[in-house]
């Protein structure tokens, strides 16, 4: 699950914080293989909800701690490849996946931003990892990111532009390395004085693991999720409406291309409620 995506190049002014409540839907509705190829079948959905704060200690320096909460179910119509009972009960599995903290510092301001930051993100427990109905990889993560923003005010002071990169060092498993690179680029552009639409393009490729037809051995295949060399394209369109005192927000990510990946869709919805101290 992903947390709301602001403009993370900008900071918001010294104690200003954001309280979210996120809800996230993912039907994964096929597979890709090493080569592209679809695979039919083995189906699963994953439905989620996020807790965040974020909070601007001072004009430059933020942070955010989140903990989602998700339900993940194996739909099938198949039995399950692997043979999992957790598959193949069809029931859904719940519980509380990772926590997640970040520390973001605004170096340049103004029209044009930058703004590198830290996460980290650690399971808050000891969940399962092997199969379609789990909670996630169970995997202790640092990410290292940058956030580069503009507003294109010789265009129209209602068009920005932003891109982000960030680099995951993720925990080994079986002492083989597979961290992370994601790229995003977006477009933001105000419609009207209170609606706000946005565009965005990711990319994500992993520096290491294994492909499919590479995981060989039943020790391999029991660390089929985290070890899988995941590559994949994807296209979000969002938008976010204000109220006087809260904001809501929603989008729709197409799962539009890659590699040892999953085929599907995201749908997003939340709401954003603002103080100030």
């Amino acid at each position: 699950i992903a947390s709301p995506a602001y403009a993370q190049a900008w900071v918001p002014p010294a104690g200003i914080g954001v309280v979210s409540i996120v809800y996230q839907t993912i039907d994964n509705t096929n597979h890709r293989l090493t080569d592209g190829t679809l695979f039919d079948g083995y189906d699963s959905v994953s439905r989620g909800v996020l807790l965040n704060l974020d909070y601007a200690i001072t004009d430059r320096f933020s942070f955010s701690v989140g903990v989602p909460y998700l339900g993940s179910k194996y739909t099938g119509p198949e039995p399950s490849f692997f043979g999992l009972e957790v598959d193949d009960c069809f029931c859904w599995q719940h519980g509380w996946q990772d926590f997640g903290a970040t520390a973001r510092y605004n170096v340049i301001d103004g029209a044009f931003a930058v703004t590198p930051s830290i996460s980290f993100g650690v399971p808050s427990h000891n969940y399962d990892y092997f199969g379609e109905a789990v909670l996630g990889r169970n995997l202790n993560e640092l990410r290292l990111a940058v956030d580069v923003g503009h507003r294109l005010d010789r265009i129209s002071d209602r068009l920005s532009v932003s891109a982000r990169y960030s680099y995951a060092i993720v925990e080994k498993v079986l002492d083989l390395p597979n961290n992370r690179s994601n790229i995003a680029l977006e477009s933001g552009f105000l419609a009207a004085r209170k609606l706000a639409t946005r565009v965005a393009f990711s990319w994500q490729r992993s520096h290491g693991g294994l492909r499919s037809n590479e995981i060989v051995t039943e020790e391999q295949l029991s660390q089929y999720d985290r070890l899988i060399k995941d590559n994949n394209f994807h296209i979000t369109g969002g938008l976010a409406y204000s109220l006087p005192k809260i904001d809501l927000f929603g989008s729709y990510t197409h799962y539009a291309s890659g590699t040892d990946t999953h085929v599907g869709y995201a749908i997003t919805v939340g709401v954003s409620v603002p103080f100030e101290r």
